[in-house]
């Protein structure tokens, strides 16, 4: 049997300090590693360009960057790259909900979708999600595809 998603203490304070670091913004990123061996986990911060499609393309990206995420495509190159180089995988995805609680919402469900389909793009990836305030991080939450009930499901 493969062992779940797991996050060691050092996994989330990383995670933890980004999003402190780009409130009021979102903040995203990638987890590398080896499902069964979380000792391998390495957690990616990206650059949320949000804000700048938003800029170039409103009429495609009505969101900013206080809630929404679009990460950068050449930091996720970067880590797909230095994953395949190091025997890792992608096992999660991460962002945080500046001012808002850690819950899965319609445009996390969106954005972990092949376009316009039903199936996630990454369906054995684990998603975690951080709530972030002023004062600092309030919580996380994880989801995960559940294939039975077609959606993400809270661990």
């Amino acid at each position: 049997m493969v062992e779940m998603f797991k996050l060691r203490p050092e996994d989330l304070e990383v995670m933890f300090a980004h999003a402190r670091r780009e409130f009021p913004n979102e903040c995203c990123g990638v987890i590398l590693g080896a499902l069964g061996d979380y000792s391998k986990n390495e957690v990616r911060p990206c650059a949320n360009i949000q804000h700048q499609l938003k800029e170039k393309y409103p009429e495609l990206y009505t969101r900013d960057a206080d809630t929404g995420y679009f990460m950068d495509p050449k930091d996720l190159k970067h880590a797909f790259e230095d994953a395949m180089k190091n025997g890792k995988t992608v096992i999660g995805f991460y962002h945080s909900h500046p001012g808002h609680e850690a819950y899965w919402s319609g445009e996390d469900h969106r954005a972990a979708m092949w376009a316009g389909s039903d199936e996630p793009s990454f369906p054995d990836a684990s998603h975690v999600v951080i709530s972030v305030y002023e004062d600092g991080v309030k919580g996380h939450a994880v989801f995960s595809w559940s294939p039975a009930e077609g959606r993400f499901a809270r661990k």
